[in-house]
């Protein structure tokens, strides 16, 4: 860098030699000046000064003012001045490119040029190195000295590359490299900064390069503050919809965003929450979670110096491009929704224009299957006890469950820490029974209907039931817990020892005439659903095969006979009547009043002994 810089002053050392125009002629001479006074660009109607300037940079007392004229911060200035230079000041309204408003508070901008200029730009590095340029005239360096060494100033502290065209040649709207590095500088001292702030911001930057000839470590450091919240997409987006608001015929914009960080320093990039670079293909893993089936329709923004095109990996699905504006491409993507019960992945895959993978993006549907994680719950204390290890215990690995009708075996699920649980079909509810096909949906979620055989021989497992739906709103989750209980009400006896080989029998049976044990039913599973669903009819239905008594035959092996009915209450009690071998009644025990039978008891009887 030192080599060229002393280069270039050798060079401009013949040019010291000659006079600058109008530096001796003290006859004034017409002044015609254009350009555009950008930060974001000035909105018409915006004021610009050109202040007079003699050779002693004095203010002669002249000044020109112009208005912009249009919304890309057009102005001209004419007059007759003798002075050799012209200080431009712009005062107003700006565009802010981060925010993509109109600013809320007028900024001052400056430029110092020669007066035989015929155009010259207004901007913020202009402001910069407006009072070092005058410094070094001061010190009886010429304005083209002065001019190169206060822009190679700025830009050795800035960390910027050299350019070839001076700082008041600069424009937002343009396409070259010293154009990028203008909005570059402008979003850094922009963002996160009102007008004033932005005003106070480039003082500082000018002080330090007038005192110090550099920008200090301080000053550098709150230029340079935040600059990852920068999103060079957005920036593009708001100038966009800025030209097109204001019908303004600008189809580009300069690659700005490669000097705000090095990451974007690469030709293809995909910009959202993060970046994906150009180079090794990016897999993303899977979190775990479950994903929706659903279509999938989403957008990607691409900032791309390159051509490229654009390809998904699924039948049915398509990926579009949209220029935006300049190296900017809005991508939309949709993704058909996955009627399978396995989950799929998709990917975006971008290309260049010799077909190699730039980039891919991955995107992931779940199955259309709803998971079922089975769990055994209580509800009451005196409901039938189910131990783990026991013969009864239903819900375990390999236990076959039906849902909706359908049977399924319970697994450990992988994804849920190994819980047991089932993959179903999706519905809009789910009945849930074990052992499988115990009971049948009936016309309620929180109601089933069941058969019970009127005769068993005494060793009663109580089947378990589940019932999932959308609840005040509330749709329903996946993975979904289904909590499975016992539904049906136990009565349980023993015989006496000894009496073991003498009994036949034992009838249960509601003393009140018009009420059953046995046959096929429908009822309330779980009491607590009642106070859960206002439509809910509580009362047991007996559709078919009804029967009053429910009988249990002595096989005289078990030492607990058990038999199941119906959650119901007997308004009058219930009658126990134990047969001997030749059907003879060997004794009865009433249990007189009303008697309820909620879901999940069990009625132990304890010993039955008679008299012989």
């Amino acid at each position: 860098m030192k080599k060229y810089l002393l280069i270039a002053l050798a060079a401009l050392a013949v040019v010291a030699c000659e006079k600058n125009p109008g530096e001796d002629d003290n006859t004034p001479k017409d002044c015609s000046l254009h350009g555009y006074a950008q930060k974001g660009q000035f909105v018409k109607g915006s004021q610009v000064t050109a202040f007079a300037v003699g050779k002693d940079l004095v203010a002669t007392g002249e000044s020109f003012p112009a208005n912009i004229s249009d919304d890309l911060g057009s102005f001209s200035i004419s007059g007759k001045t003798a002075a050799p230079y012209l200080e431009l000041r712009a005062e107003g309204y700006y565009f802010n490119e981060i925010e993509g408003i109109v600013s809320s508070s007028p900024l001052y901008l400056e430029a110092f040029v020669r007066s035989n200029e015929p155009a010259a730009n207004v901007n913020l590095m202009t402001t910069a190195i407006r009072p070092r340029i005058k410094k070094y005239l001061q010190e009886g360096k010429d304005y083209e000295t002065a001019l190169f060494m206060s822009q190679t100033d700025f830009l050795m502290s800035m960390n910027f590359p050299t350019i070839s065209i001076n700082f008041d040649e600069m424009d937002i709207t343009g396409t070259k490299e010293e154009d990028a590095l203008l909005l570059a500088f402008a979003c850094m001292i922009q963002n996160g900064r009102s007008a004033s702030e932005v005003t106070t911001l480039i003082q500082e930057v000018a002080s330090d390069l007038e005192s110090k000839g550099k920008i200090s470590e301080t000053v550098l450091n709150k230029v340079k503050a935040n600059i990852d919240n920068i999103n060079p997409f957005r920036v593009i987006l708001c100038l966009a919809n800025y030209y097109k608001e204001k019908n303004l015929s600008i189809n580009t914009v300069p690659c700005f965003y490669k000097y705000l960080d090095a990451k974007f320093k690469e030709p293809f990039l995909i910009v959202d929450d993060y970046l994906i670079p150009s180079g090794p293909i990016t897999d993303y893993p899977s979190t775990g979670a479950i994903e929706s089936p659903e279509q999938i329709e989403t957008g990607l923004n691409v900032l791309a110096s390159i051509d490229f095109t654009t390809e998904v990996d699924i039948q049915g699905a398509t990926v579009t491009k949209e220029q935006v504006l300049g190296p900017a491409y809005a991508i939309k993507v949709q993704i058909p929704a996955n009627t399978d019960m396995e989950g799929r992945t998709a990917h975006v895959i971008f290309k260049d224009a010799s077909g190699n993978v730039l980039a891919q993006r991955e995107f992931t549907q779940g199955g259309n299957a709803q998971y079922l994680l089975i769990q055994y719950g209580t509800s009451t204390k005196s409901e039938i006890t189910i131990e783990d290890g026991s013969e009864d215990n239903l819900v375990k690995e390999g236990a076959e469950v039906s849902v909706n009708g359908q049977s399924f075996t319970l697994q450990p699920m992988d994804l849920f820490y190994g819980q047991l649980g089932v993959a179903v079909p999706m519905a809009e509810q789910y009945v849930v029974c074990c052992p499988a096909n115990t009971f049948e949906p009936a016309d309620h979620i929180a109601r089933v209907k069941a058969t019970l055989p009127a005769s068993n021989n005494g060793k009663a497992v109580a089947p378990l039931y589940g019932a999932l739906a959308s609840y005040q709103g509330m749709g329903i989750g996946n993975p979904a817990q289904v909590v499975m209980k016992v539904c049906l009400v136990k009565f349980r006896f023993k015989v006496a020892e000894g009496y073991e080989n003498a009994w036949s029998h034992v009838d249960f049976t509601p003393i009140a005439e018009n009420e059953y044990l046995a046959g096929t039913a429908t009822f309330v599973a779980n009491e607590e659903d009642k106070y859960l669903f206002s439509d809910l009819n509580p009362n047991t239905v007996f559709e078919s095969d009804k029967q009053r008594t429910i009988r249990v035959n002595n096989t005289q092996t078990l030492e607990n006979y058990d038999c199941l009915t119906f959650p119901q209450t007997l308004s009058n009690g219930l009658k126990i009547t134990v047969y001997g071998k030749n059907d003879e009644v060997l004794t009865t025990k009433e249990l007189s009043g009303e008697r309820k039978l909620s879901a999940g008891q069990m009625f132990s009887f304890g010993s039955i002994k008679w008299t012989n």
